[in-house]
């Protein structure tokens, strides 16, 4: 029966920790190849992976998996059986299969498994498998805060420095940390923005996306403004890190000093703050729209003015902005042609004399009033008199 079966071979390689002592890709194929010709079964394909097995939704394994049930092969040839799963998800789906019979057959390089089979050794297989993942989770987070504990950073380095594979360590990139030191010295001046920061590093040869390993750098653009802020506001420079939400004093070698540091935080501070017109006058926001777009408008103080624009909330507009003082002549011109009759302003003027006036009597009443309402609490809260007896010495 076997020898008329089709069969799947799967070779899998992450570059997760867990599989460090897992034979390459290239190796699992060789010996995979080897043991089909041994054991003479027909593999009609090949489905390599390289990615973790400790989450479901691997591409080529969900692939392989929905050819096997669609009858393009019976069986399956792995290294191990942990290279099928490492998590309940896709184990639960292989001993389905193979307890349907949908698989009938999956060889590995040293024991076969059957539909047959007892369930319970490769339910313990896949348990104990899933479970060496979760345990490798907690003691890499554990040895990752141990780490940090010690004082050595447990991630990339930032800009300025340099991951030393052999030492496991961050070490200062002679090249780089010049120019950083000088990025802050240059912000702390507060003469620059951000974006000519990121100029001056761009100008350096410092990039983004470039390869920061041991000085090669390839290709690349400018950072951005949200790059630069983090860059100057992170305190990696002057020799402390967060990790997990904590602050830790780290071993390596800082590129500038606190003082410096303080500085370049108070001019991004200065210069983060947004401009508003909370106290400036806005009189035609909410009054005028847009005549192209008929969208609202809003008002920017630039240079000592105030600029109206349309908020382009209704689409694409080419309206220019407009100076307060040039739209303040436009609608003086259009209202000199609206005349008041004069009795009308006759009776308006009498009645902003008699709003003065009733204000002022309001200001002359109120004051005494308050101070006699003063004077009734301060009476109620006072202690009551205890009579004075005279002794008869």
């Amino acid at each position: 029966m076997i020898s008329n079966m089709k069969y799947f071979l799967y070779a899998r390689k992450s570059t997760d920790v867990e599989d460090k002592q897992v034979l390459s890709i290239d190796a699992q194929l060789s010996e995979l190849r080897a043991l089909a010709k041994q054991e003479r079964l027909n593999v009609v394909e090949v489905f390599v992976e390289k990615k973790s097995a400790k989450m479901p939704g691997r591409p080529v394994f969900s692939e392989m998996v929905a050819r096997i049930q669609k009858g393009e092969a019976q069986g399956i040839v792995c290294w191990k059986i942990d290279r099928l799963a490492r998590n309940p998800v896709d184990g639960g789906q292989i001993q389905w299969l193979l307890q349907n019979s949908v698989i009938a057959h999956i060889q590995t390089h040293d024991r076969a498994y059957y539909p047959a089979d007892n369930v319970l050794m490769m339910s313990v297989e896949f348990g104990m498998a899933n479970q060496y993942i979760r345990d490798l989770s907690v003691n890499t987070k554990r040895g990752l805060r141990e780490k940090a504990r010690q004082g050595i950073y447990p991630s990339s380095a930032p800009l300025g420095y340099l991951n030393n594979p052999r030492t496991k360590t961050i070490v200062v990139d002679r090249k780089k940390a010049p120019i950083i030191r000088k990025a802050f010295e240059m912000y702390a001046e507060n003469k620059y923005r951000l974006e000519d920061m990121a100029s001056f590093l761009y100008q350096n040869d410092l990039k983004t996306h470039a390869t920061r390993r041991w000085g090669n750098d390839n290709g690349g653009k400018a950072h951005s403004k949200d790059q630069m802020t983090w860059m100057l506001s992170n305190i990696f420079y002057y020799g402390h890190f967060k990790y997990g939400g904590e602050v830790y004093e780290g071993k390596h070698t800082p590129l500038i000093d606190k003082k410096l540091f303080d500085r370049v935080q108070e001019v991004l501070k200065l210069r983060g703050k947004k401009r508003t017109l909370k106290n400036s006058p806005q009189a035609y926001c909410g009054l005028l729209s847009c005549d192209s777009c008929d969208s609202s408008i809003t008002a920017e103080k630039q240079k000592g003015h105030i600029y109206y624009r349309c908020t382009r909330k209704k689409g694409v507009c080419t309206e220019p902005y407009v100076r307060e003082e040039s739209l303040d002549f436009q609608l003086s011109e259009l209202l000199a042609r609206f005349v008041l009759p004069p009795e009308w302003a006759v009776e308006l003027n009498r009645l902003v004399d008699k709003d003065e006036k009733d204000a002022t009597q309001i200001a002359a009443v109120s004051g005494p009033r308050d101070a006699v309402k003063d004077c009734r609490t301060r009476r109620q809260n006072c202690p009551p008199h205890r009579p004075f007896h005279r002794t008869g010495h």
